[in-house]
């Protein structure tokens, strides 16, 4: 079921359920009629209040902006940002969320120390939300797969995720994508988690782009595109809410906004037909929110962040159509903090028209900033209503998700399955053989670090290869290509396990692209090796000439 359907059937099962009568059913009492009987008129079915295209009806955003209005300027204030903050114990963002009426928080890897403690911080978030306001907190994470991934093996008992370009590599099966992020999902929601800042709707560029590589489904718009609907689907099923990044796409730039401001000196109508058209698809699909970066516009805004540019805000709104939550990236990156003080970034984020403002680095100074724009009418209170509106209704909407994906505990650390998929699904052979064994049956395994050989030489012995001392004859050499490799180093088969972009440089005449470093990425490697699967994936980068498959 698509993301768009999913949200119309909860839009109808829900007004069944408030028409339903009070007793469960039966027949209305009344006076019998003395009345001659007459044909029966048709009884006019409700009509059910229109659902926006991100989940809450018109009525729900209505009644959402009304509690809004309610709030005090100072509650109001806080209904608009998440805080990060130090540290595992769960009575400090407790008392964040408490004291400064906060719509949330976001819990980075220095949050982490257990799934205990991370539920007990989200439930402990909850009950300070609980005890002023009836609609719930945001419970916050930054969960891509990859290299930003806060809850996986390496912090508890959660699945570690590949890299979002696995998800581009297998974007012709986008049930299998789907599947793999409602595990995800379903993974944080049972952990306390409520919002997962993914997926990255960027368009890669390959090695020029610095920051964002392979957390890019693809440098193919449209296969982003495709990667990022099915994504949106599967999380929604899960349960969790889910924001696309970084508008209005980070992944052509040579410089990290968390160090400096990066430009986009590109025309608006170039940036519609590249960086634009996974999020012009996401929205269409109903992503719930999405992150406006802090990327400079030359067509915009000159020299002004896309968080901080009302033009930013406009397009998106007007052009793209979007009525969800829009997000700041991160408020404390290089990028703001360099030429603003907390205080006016945040002011200057919410004037221009964003509805949430993500991890300042004080956020009671950003608060403070926000009301002193109150006072002296650079911002009004109405945008500030709209703003909190957006967000108290973004999370009663999530409470509903959460009842329609009913997690448990067992959900945690279940997502193995549905990654292996994923990885068997993307793994592309772009030269060599494609049927029967491409290695073996003696080989030797060579690169990546210690953790990438033992993990790949354990699938290959699973999948029936036989890996011997380098000092020992073999009959095929396989190295392992990371980011730094010698990529022109002799091989027989030479395997990217992240970017594909170092398979350009070897020699090796057997070519394959894995997309990540997870168990479930080693056995499906292994597995084509061997001859005991087939390669369906297809390259969602380029790289160099070769071809996109040599399997198709």
């Amino acid at each position: 079921m698509t993301r768009r359907a999913a949200v119309a059937a909860l839009a109808a099962l829900l007004v069944l359920v408030g028409c339903t009568a009070p007793d469960g059913g039966g027949e209305p009492t009344s006076a019998p009629s003395t009345e001659e009987p007459t044909s029966p008129s048709p009884t006019p079915s409700p009509t059910p209040d229109p659902a926006l295209s991100w989940g809450p009806t018109e009525a729900d955003l209505e009644q959402a902006m009304a509690d809004a209005a309610a709030l005090s300027d100072e509650a109001a204030a806080g209904q608009v940002l998440i805080a990060r903050y130090g540290g595992t114990d769960p009575t400090v963002p407790a008392t964040l969320v408490s004291d400064l009426g906060l719509a949330g928080v976001i819990l980075f890897t220095e949050n982490v120390a257990s799934l205990d403690q991370v539920v007990a911080s989200s439930e402990a978030v909850q009950a300070a939300a609980a005890s002023t306001r009836d609609w719930p907190a945001v419970v916050a994470v930054d969960n891509e797969g990859g290299v930003v991934q806060r809850l996986s093996a390496a912090t508890g008992p959660w699945t570690t995720f590949p890299p979002f370009m696995a998800a581009g590599a297998a974007s012709g099966e986008p049930d299998v994508v789907a599947a793999a992020y409602e595990a995800m999902g379903r993974e944080l929601l049972a952990s306390g988690i409520t919002l997962n800042f993914a997926p990255d709707a960027d368009v890669t560029v390959g090695p020029a782009d610095v920051t964002i590589g392979s957390r890019s489904a693809s440098s193919d718009p449209q296969r982003a595109a495709d990667a990022v609907v099915a994504a949106l689907d599967g999380f929604a099923a899960g349960g969790v809410l889910t924001s696309i990044k970084h508008f209005p796409g980070h992944g052509s730039l040579g410089v990290d906004s968390h160090d400096a401001l990066p430009v986009l000196e590109v025309p608006t109508a170039e940036l519609a037909q590249r960086d634009l058209v996974p999020f012009a698809a996401g929205v269409d699909a109903g992503a719930p929110m999405v992150m406006v970066g802090h990327i400079a516009v030359t067509d915009w805004d000159p020299g002004v962040p896309a968080s901080l540019s009302p033009t930013a805000y406009t397009y998106l709104r007007e052009q793209l159509g979007f009525t969800g939550v829009a997000v700041t990236d991160g408020l404390d990156m290089g990028a703001l903090t360099a030429e603003y003080t907390d205080g006016q970034i945040a002011a200057h984020a919410l004037i221009a028209g964003a509805d949430l403002l993500l991890s300042p680095r004080d956020v009671h100074a950003a608060r403070d900033g926000i009301l002193a724009a109150l006072a002296d009418g650079s911002l009004s209170r109405e945008r500030l209503t709209e703003a909190a509106g957006r967000v108290i209704a973004l999370m009663r909407w999530q409470q509903q998700l959460a009842v329609q994906a009913d997690v448990d505990a067992d959900d945690i650390g279940a997502a193995g399955p549905a990654v292996a998929s994923l990885a068997a699904a993307a793994v592309t052979v772009v030269a060599g053989s494609c049927t029967g064994a491409l290695a073996g049956p003696r080989i030797h395994v060579r690169g990546g670090s210690t953790d990438d050989w033992d993990a790949f030489t354990a699938a290959a012995e699973a999948a029936g290869l036989q890996v011997v001392p380098l000092e020992q004859e073999a009959d095929t050499e396989v190295r392992l290509l990371v980011e730094g490799s010698d990529a022109a180093a002799a091989a027989d088969v030479a395997i990217a396990l992240d970017s594909p972009s170092v398979l350009a440089g070897s020699p090796a005449p057997t070519l394959i692209a894995g997309y990540g470093r997870t168990p479930q990425t080693m056995a499906a490697l292994a597995e084509v090796l061997a001859g005991s699967a087939s390669a369906p994936g297809r390259l969602p980068v380029a790289v160099g000439e070769l071809p996109a498959s040599a399997c198709s």
